[in-house]
C-alpha cells in the first residue's frame, strides 16, 4: 500500500505537470498564441483522418516540389483569387476538414491560410502546424522528398547540416573574388532593389536555376549563392545535394542582413532604362468599355510605378492611400485586370506585386529576347 504522504506527492507533481503542459506545448508551437482563433490538426489527428481530409499546402511550388504531403494540393498564399481557388478544393459549408501545412512549427503561413479561409467563411479548416518535416518523420509513405516516395529521411538536411553552409558577409565577399567561383543571386527581378558590393555577380532567379542546377554546368566551380532573407537557400540546398554539388555556401540572412549596411550594400541604380509602351496597346486600354474610372485610374497608378521589367512592386498602404480608395475596391480591381488579362497580382506581406502586360508598360528596350520572354512567360501565366 502507497503511503497518504507519497500519494500526495504523486498528485502534488502530476498538478504541476498538467499545469505546465500549455507552456511546454506553446514552446514547441511558438505561434499557437498568436492565432487563438485558428484550431490546428496534430500529426496522429492527421494520419487519422488522412483520407477523408482535404490537405492544402500553401507553400511556394518551388518548396512543394522538394517535398510534399502526397495527396496535398499545393495552392499558395499569394495566388491571386485564393478564396475562389479554395472554394474549389472544397465547398465552404463543407464538414469535410481541411487542413493546411507549410515547414514546421515556426511557419506562421499555415495559420494565416486558416485565418484567410475563416474570414471567407469557410466552416472545418485546421493548421497543421507540425508542418512537412514532421509529418515526413511519421508517415514517409504518404510523403515525397526529392520526388521519392516513400520519403527517406536519412535525405532530410539538418539544421547542423544547412549552419555548415552558411557564411558571413566578410567571408562570402572574399571567397566570391577567388578564381572559379560563381556568385548567384536567386532572388526575383522585384527584389532587387539593393545589391551587395560584390563584383560579378549573376542574377538568375530560382526556376532557370534549377534548370543549370540539373544540367550540372557548374560541379567543378565554387558556387556562392544568396537570396532575399536567407530562407529559399535552405530548399535549393536539396537540389544541389541531389544533383552532385558539394563546393558551394550562401550567405548567412540573405541580402536583408546586410542591406543597411551601405559598407556592403548598394542600391541599384537603373541609368537610362525610361518606361516604354506600346502606344497601340495603350489605345486598346483606353477604349475597352469593361473598365471604369476606378480601373483606368489604377492602371495608371501601376504603369507609372514599373520598378523592373514589367514589375512593380508597391505598400498596399501607399498605394491605397495615393490612389485614394480603399483596399476592397483596389483589390476588386486588381482581379477585374487579372481577368481581363492586363495584368497579373499577388500580394506578399502587404505588398502588391503585380506583374503587367510588357506591352503596355516595359522598363528598358522593348523588343530584346528578354522582352519577348517577359510577354511569352505573361501570356502563359493569364491562360492558366
Amino acid at each position: 500500500m502507497i503511503p497518504a504522504r507519497r500519494v500526495i506527492a504523486l498528485l502534488a507533481a502530476l498538478v504541476v505537470l498538467l499545469a505546465c503542459a500549455p507552456s511546454l506545448a506553446e514552446e514547441s508551437f511558438p505561434l499557437r498564441p498568436y492565432y487563438p482563433e485558428v484550431r490546428y490538426m496534430s500529426t496522429e489527428q492527421l494520419l487519422r483522418d488522412y483520407t477523408r481530409t482535404v490537405v492544402v499546402d500553401i507553400r511556394s511550388s518551388f518548396e512543394y516540389d522538394v517535398a510534399r504531403i502526397n495527396k496535398a494540393k499545393l495552392l499558395p498564399l499569394t495566388t491571386p483569387d485564393f478564396g475562389e481557388k479554395l472554394e474549389k478544393l472544397r465547398p465552404k459549408d463543407d464538414p469535410t476538414p481541411m487542413v493546411f501545412y507549410c515547414n514546421g512549427h515556426s511557419c506562421a503561413k499555415s495559420y494565416q491560410a486558416a485565418q484567410v479561409a475563416l474570414s471567407l467563411g469557410f466552416s472545418h479548416v485546421f493548421a497543421y502546424d507540425g508542418g512537412i518535416f514532421d509529418w515526413i518523420g511519421a508517415a514517409p509513405d504518404k510523403a515525397t522528398l526529392m520526388n521519392e516516395t516513400p520519403a527517406r529521411k536519412d535525405r532530410i538536411i539538418s539544421p547542423a547540416q544547412y549552419e555548415t553552409r552558411l557564411l558571413g558577409f566578410d567571408e562570402f565577399s572574399r571567397q566570391a573574388m577567388e578564381k572559379d567561383t560563381v556568385t548567384i543571386d536567386i532572388r526575383d527581378p522585384f527584389q532587387r532593389s539593393m545589391r551587395p558590393r560584390i563584383p560579378g555577380v549573376r542574377n538568375i532567379p530560382l526556376d532557370p536555376l534549377l534548370d543549370l542546377v540539373v544540367s550540372r554546368i557548374w560541379t567543378e566551380k565554387r558556387l556562392l549563392f544568396f537570396d532575399a532573407v536567407g530562407k529559399q537557400v535552405r530548399w535549393l540546398q536539396y537540389f544541389l545535394e541531389s544533383y552532385g554539388y558539394f563546393d558551394y555556401a550562401f550567405l548567412r540572412g540573405g541580402m536583408r542582413a546586410i542591406e543597411h549596411d551601405r559598407g556592403k550594400a548598394e542600391p541599384v541604380i537603373e541609368a537610362n532604362r525610361s518606361i516604354v509602351s506600346n502606344q497601340e496597346m495603350l489605345l486598346t486600354l483606353t477604349a475597352d468599355g469593361r473598365l471604369d474610372n476606378s480601373d483606368r485610374k489604377v492602371m495608371s497608378f501601376l504603369l507609372a510605378n514599373v520598378k523592373f521589367d514589367n514589375y512593380i512592386v508597391v505598400g498596399l498602404g501607399d498605394a491605397v492611400k495615393t490612389l485614394s480608395m480603399g483596399r476592397d475596391l483596389l483589390m476588386s480591381t486588381m482581379r477585374k485586370l487579372d481577368q481581363l488579362q492586363y495584368a497579373t497580382h499577388s500580394v506578399m506581406q502587404d505588398s502588391l506585386i503585380v506583374k503587367v502586360d510588357p506591352r503596355l508598360a516595359w522598363k528598358g528596350k522593348p523588343g530584346t529576347k528578354a522582352w519577348k520572354d517577359k510577354l511569352a512567360e505573361f501570356r502563359a501565366s493569364v491562360r492558366d
